[in-house]
């Protein structure tokens, strides 16, 4: 397979043998960078996996490009491989940018942090109704905004209804004890 594309890629530059044309250059770098984003996926951290993939795929279609350009315009490879390299570099370095930033983010998964109904949450700071003040969640301290109109005093057990963005939203848990 490998030989058939390189063989159809040289016969493109209407040169009798083999020539190291651009396409070939960028059809082996889009290959290996492919390759080595195989191997190294599971040793980095999940923030920065596929830029290696997407900086293959983009060497890939270069490749494409300048294959098919080759045919259509008829490109001399002296001039393109060497008078104009710096040209596909930039174009190259465009296209891993754009896949970069709007295809990748398709591939990665992402936790979503779900909070089960009605948990309990002990406060730190006095919050009034309708505003927010700090709690103590799971060991951890968050922001929290009381839902209800009572007042809520420093260390008292509350429970947590929901979440907006990085806020809980609590009630105190009288308020509980009373409509049960």
């Amino acid at each position: 397979m490998y030989s058939i594309l390189i063989w159809s890629l040289a016969s493109a530059t209407n040169q009798p043998g083999f020539a190291f044309t651009p396409p070939i250059f960028w059809l082996t770098v889009g290959i290996v960078l492919s390759a080595i984003d195989l191997f190294i996926q599971k040793t980095q951290p999940q923030k920065y996996r596929f830029y290696v993939l997407m900086m293959g795929a983009a060497a890939l279609i270069s490749s494409f490009i300048l294959w098919r350009g080759s045919i259509a315009f008829q490109f001399d490879w002296a001039l393109v491989m060497y008078e104009d390299f710096d040209w596909q570099i930039f174009y190259w370095m465009g296209i891993s940018l754009a896949m970069s930033i709007w295809i990748r983010p398709i591939f990665i998964v992402r936790k979503k942090f779900v909070i089960p109904e009605a948990t309990e949450a002990t406060t730190i700071s006095e919050i009034l109704p309708g505003e927010t003040g700090m709690v103590i969640y799971e060991g951890a301290s968050w922001k929290a905004r009381n839902e209800d109109c009572h007042l809520i005093t420093p260390r008292q057990k509350v429970y947590v209804l929901r979440h907006e963005g990085n806020t809980l939203i609590v009630v105190p848990d009288k308020l509980i004890h009373i409509n049960n």
